[in-house]
C-alpha cells in the first residue's frame, strides 16, 4: 500500500511541475509572438506597449536577464542600434559582450554604405568594439574592407591596422604598393617606417638601396641597427667617394659586432681596411676591439701619410715598430721636398671657388654643378701648370724613397687627388702628363 501512495504522489508532483514549467514556457512564447508584433507597429507608444507587455510575459515566464537578449536581438533586427545597445548593456557578461559586438558589426556595415557619414559610424563601431572587448578584432575588420576597397584606400587600411596592432597586414598593404612598381614603390618605405620594427626597417631599406636611394637606405637601416644594411651602405658610400661618412658607418658596425662579443668579426673589419690602407678608419675600427697595439700602429700610419711625421713616428715608436721610425728618418730630406708640395696644394684648395655638388644619378659620385662648372674652368686654367709642375715634384720626390712601405703609403695619399690619378701613373706614380698635354679639368683638386 505505501509503495502505491509513494507511486501517486510521485506522479502528483511531476505533474505539477510539467504544468508549472509548460505554463512558462508558454508565457515566454506569448511574450515572443508580442514582442514580434510590437515591431509590426507603426504608432510608437502602442508599439512600447506591446514591449513592455512581452517583457511582463518574460518575467512571468521565469525569464530574467535572458530576456534582455531576446529583445535586444529583435531591436537589431530592425537597426535599432541604440536600443539594441541598451538591452545588451542588461545581460550577462558573456551575451553584453556578444550582443555589443553585433551592434558593432551592423554600424560597420551602415559606414560602408553610408559615404557622408562613413567616419561618425566608423567611430559608432569602433566605440563597441571596444566595449565588447574586441577592439583589435574590429579595426583589423575595418582596415580587411578598406584594403579590399583598392588603392585610394590603402591609407584608411592602414590605419586601421595599426589601431589593430596588425603588422602582417600593414606589411600586406606595403608589398602590394611595391608590387605595383614605380612611385608606389616608395610609398611602402614610409608604412614599413611606421611599424619600426628590425625586419620592416631592413625591408624598408632594401627597397630603398635597390632603388639607388641610398642616404635614406642608412637611415632605415641605421634605425633598425642592422648591420648587414650597414656594410653595403658603408661600401657604397666610398665606392663614390663619401669616405668620411662611410668610416663613420664601419665604426657604426664595428660597435654592433662588439654588443655580442664579435671581436673576429671586428678583427676581420680591421684587417679589410688595412688592405684598403684605410689607416685612420682601421685604427678606430681596432680600438673598437680594445686592440690597442694595432690602433696606435694604424693611426701612426694615418699620421704619416698626412705627413704628420712627428706624431707618426711617436707613435710607432710605443708600438715597437722601429724600422719604419729609421726610414722616416733616413728618408726625411724626400719627404720635406713632398710636403712643401703639399702646402701649395693645399693654399690652391683653400682658393678654390665655392661650388655646388650633386650626385652623378647613375654612379652616386659627387660632381659639381654643371652651372658651376665655368666658374671652376677658369680657376684651374690661371693656375693648371703650376698644379701640373707641383705634381711633377711630388712624383720625384716619392719614387726616391727608399723604403717600399713608406713610399706605397705617400702615393696612396696623393691618389685622393683627382688631378694625381691623371697627371700621374697610379700604378708607378710616374709623370704621365706634361704642361703642354695636360687639359683644365685634368688638374682638379677635388
Amino acid at each position: 500500500m505505501n509503495r502505491y501512495f509513494q507511486r501517486f504522489v510521485t506522479l502528483a508532483i511531476f505533474s505539477c511541475c510539467f504544468t508549472f514549467v509548460f505554463a512558462q514556457n508558454k508565457d515566454i512564447d506569448k511574450g515572443k509572438d508580442v514582442l514580434k508584433k510590437a515591431f509590426e507597429q507603426k504608432d510608437a507608444a502602442k508599439k512600447n506597449e506591446m514591449i513592455q507587455k512581452s517583457i511582463e510575459l518574460f518575467t512571468k515566464g521565469g525569464l530574467k536577464k535572458e530576456m534582455n537578449l531576446i529583445i535586444g536581438d529583435e531591436f537589431l533586427e530592425h537597426n535599432d542600434l541604440t536600443q539594441a545597445s541598451s538591452y545588451y548593456n542588461r545581460c550577462d557578461k558573456g551575451e553584453k559582450a556578444n550582443g555589443l559586438e553585433r551592434v558593432a558589426q551592423a554600424y560597420q556595415d551602415q559606414a560602408f554604405g553610408d559615404a557622408k557619414n562613413e567616419a561618425k559610424l566608423l567611430r559608432s563601431a569602433m566605440s563597441f568594439y571596444t566595449k565588447s572587448g574586441k577592439a583589435k578584432d574590429g579595426a583589423k575588420s575595418i582596415g580587411d574592407k578598406y584594403f579590399e576597397k583598392g588603392g585610394q584606400y590603402y591609407p584608411s587600411a592602414i590605419d586601421y591596422y595599426f589601431m589593430a596592432q596588425d603588422s602582417a597586414s600593414v606589411e600586406k598593404v606595403a608589398d602590394t604598393y611595391v608590387e605595383k612598381g614605380g612611385e608606389a614603390a616608395f610609398k611602402s618605405i614610409d608604412i614599413l617606417k611606421r611599424i619600426g620594427s628590425k625586419t620592416a626597417l631592413e625591408k624598408a631599406g632594401n627597397i630603398c638601396y635597390d632603388r639607388k636611394q641610398f642616404d635614406r637606405a642608412y637611415e632605415c637601416y641605421s634605425n633598425g641597427d642592422i648591420t648587414a644594411g650597414l656594410e653595403k651602405i658603408a661600401d657604397k658610400y666610398n665606392e663614390v667617394g663619401r669616405t668620411t661618412e662611410a668610416g663613420n658607418i664601419y665604426v657604426k658596425i664595428a660597435e654592433n659586432y662588439m654588443k655580442t662579443a664579435n671581436t673576429d668579426a671586428v678583427e676581420k673589419l680591421g684587417t679589410e681596411n688595412v688592405k684598403a690602407m684605410n689607416f685612420s678608419l682601421a685604427s678606430r675600427i681596432y680600438d673598437k676591439a680594445g686592440n690597442m697595439n694595432k690602433s696606435k700602429k694604424y693611426l701612426a700610419y694615418h699620421k704619416f701619410m698626412e705627413l704628420d711625421l712627428d706624431s707618426a713616428k711617436m707613435l710607432l715608436t710605443e708600438v715597437g715598430e722601429l724600422d719604419l721610425v729609421k726610414a722616416i728618418e733616413t728618408n726625411m730630406k724626400n719627404l720635406d721636398n713632398i710636403k712643401n708640395n703639399v702646402m701649395v696644394l693645399n693654399d690652391f684648395v683653400q682658393n678654390q671657388p665655392f661650388v655646388t655638388m650633386e650626385s652623378d644619378p647613375e654612379t652616386g659620385k659627387q660632381r659639381p654643378a654643371v652651372k658651376d662648372e665655368n666658374i671652376l674652368i677658369e680657376y684651374y686654367k690661371g693656375i693648371k701648370d703650376a698644379i701640373v709642375e707641383t705634381f711633377h715634384g711630388i712624383s720625384k720626390s716619392t719614387l726616391a724613397i727608399t723604403n717600399p712601405e713608406l713610399k706605397k703609403m705617400m702615393i696612396k695619399h696623393f691618389q685622393q687627388y683627382p688631378a694625381g690619378t691623371k697627371i700621374l701613373d697610379p700604378n708607378t706614380f710616374a709623370v704621365r702628363l706634361q704642361k703642354s698635354t695636360a687639359q683644365v679639368k685634368d688638374v682638379y683638386l677635388k
